[in-house]
């Protein structure tokens, strides 16, 4: 329940328990937080884990979401969203850059990296502006590739960040979560 003050009246209305799991860049998040919520009206489950990798510039949110239609997943889910946000913990002074990339086991012969700077959508895209967040899309094989990796680093909105064995066993918490396999029936 949320009260509202409009000219001097009391509000009070009811939020819906997935748009305050839901807030977008509003949401507030600990560090390897993971959240699941049905939405009754859309009849939609969505599961998010929330960490903050750091760097010399600061600590990006990075919000990773798989949602299905009702509340058991019938089938694998596919692809997932990646939520990416400056927020307050960065340096503001620093220019940020259109760029998502996860650099996986770095130093070692199993090296790869998860490029998602072109599939980065700007919250507020144009010539000129200041870059604070966005959001991208992984696919299955990119996650299980994330999930697997040792040591995960990485560039967010062009801030140089390394994830922790924390973080990284967050993102197994979600994977373990949201690639369960479907119920038999």
């Amino acid at each position: 329940m949320t009260a509202l003050a409009v000219a001097g009246t009391v509000v009070a209305h009811t939020v819906p328990a997935f748009a305050q799991a839901d807030a977008g860049p509003l949401a507030t998040w600990r560090d390897g937080e993971i959240r699941e919520a049905y939405d009754q009206s859309a009849r939609e489950t969505r599961v998010f884990v929330a960490v903050m990798p750091s760097g010399p510039q600061g600590s990006p949110t990075v919000v990773v979401s798989a949602r299905w239609p009702g509340r058991v997943p019938e089938k694998q889910v596919s692809e997932f969203e990646v939520r990416v946000e400056a927020g307050l913990g960065v340096n503001p002074n620093f220019l940020r850059k259109a760029t998502l990339a996860l650099i996986l086991d770095r130093d070692t012969p199993e090296l790869r990296a998860v490029e998602m700077s072109n599939r980065l959508r700007l919250s507020v895209p144009g010539p000129g502006v200041a870059i604070n967040s966005g959001i991208a899309t992984m696919t299955l094989l990119e996650l299980i590739q994330v999930l697997q990796a040792r040591r995960i680093s990485g560039v967010i909105l062009g801030i140089p960040v390394e994830f922790t064995p924390a973080q990284i066993e967050a993102l197994r918490r979600f994977g373990d979560r949201v690639l369960a396999p479907p119920p038999r029936r």
